[in-house]
């Protein structure tokens, strides 16, 4: 079977990850496409029996969905000087609600996406302090940057070019907006020699889409009136993203499988499992609310 090395990617980087997660959900449509990473300490990804120009499908997909986005919640928020359109997860609990059973009744014709990003954006139970919708662990945006809307600039921007840079060299970072998934995307003004609000943010597109793309395969979950995100453990300040890498490449099913369990055991049960490495990304939170993975650590 043919084996595609996307080597400008690592798995053991977060916003890696989950982007490779995005590219098997897109190759799933249209083949038995397989996941795996090099064990050769490199952690890149490798895709094996997927047919055709991968660049190409990555920006295909990201120009299609710009026409027909089942997963878009919008609703009107009013402040002092007007209503203002907000596209984010963090919902009144009625809009969420509103949006969760419109989700489902499209599921019930055959559109199964609307309801898989559903389930991974929140619960129609959980609320954060100030009364609105609690989201997945994995929404990292605040203030006046909105989740979605961050997303749709990101969706925009993605170019064939560019894919094929991201996906096979890497470095491919340009000036703009992200969702503040990658390690290398934080500013901590403490841990920096300047203000980092003077050289603004940079995004590579592609992966940031990618990534948006797997979202998906990490659905959130209620626990009493809290919400639990999958591969994501602890809560307020004390959060961590852990996820696996394995050698023999795995389905789409596979991996949704693999996903939900906990991997904290020891190494021998994770290499009889295929496993030959586990990541740990702390989840770190400002006073304003914003998100950022710090670097991960990975454990053979």
């Amino acid at each position: 079977m043919s084996q595609t090395i996307l080597r400008g990617l690592s798995g053991a980087n977060p916003l890696g990850f989950l982007a490779v997660l995005g590219l098997l959900r897109l190759l799933h449509r249209k083949s038995d496409a397989r996941l795996g990473f090099l064990s050769d300490g490199s952690f890149q990804p490798f895709i094996e029996g997927a047919a055709g120009d991968l660049a190409s499908l990555v920006a295909d997909d990201a120009a299609s969905a710009g026409k027909n986005q089942t997963w878009r919640l919008q609703y009107n928020k009013k402040e002092k000087n007007g209503t203002k359109v907000v596209a984010d997860l963090k919902a009144p609990p009625p809009i969420f609600a509103s949006f969760l059973s419109a989700c489902v009744e499209r599921w019930s014709k055959g559109d199964g996406e609307a309801a898989a990003y559903a389930a991974a954006f929140g619960t129609s139970i959980a609320v954060d302090g100030k009364g609105n919708t609690k989201p997945t662990a994995f929404h990292f945006t605040a203030a006046n940057q909105q989740f979605l809307g961050t997303v749709e600039v990101i969706r925009a921007s993605v170019t064939r070019e560019w894919v094929e840079h991201s996906l096979f060299e890497g470095h491919a970072i340009r000036p703009g907006y992200n969702l503040r998934w990658d390690p290398a995307a934080e500013r901590n003004w403490a841990l920096m020699a300047n203000n980092p609000n003077d050289e603004g943010t940079g995004v590579d597109a592609p992966v940031e889409w990618l990534a948006f793309r797997g979202l998906p395969l990490l659905p959130s979950f209620p626990r009493g009136s809290r919400i639990i995100t999958t591969t994501v453990s602890g809560r307020s300040n004390d959060m961590k993203m852990i996820w696996p890498l394995w050698s023999a490449s795995a389905s789409l099913e596979t991996v949704r499988s693999v996903l939900q369990i906990a991997w904290d055991g020891s190494s021998r049960d994770r290499a009889m499992r295929g496993v030959f490495a586990v990541c740990t990304s702390a989840i770190r939170r400002t006073s304003q609310g914003f998100g950022n993975f710090g670097p991960a650590t990975v454990a053979s």
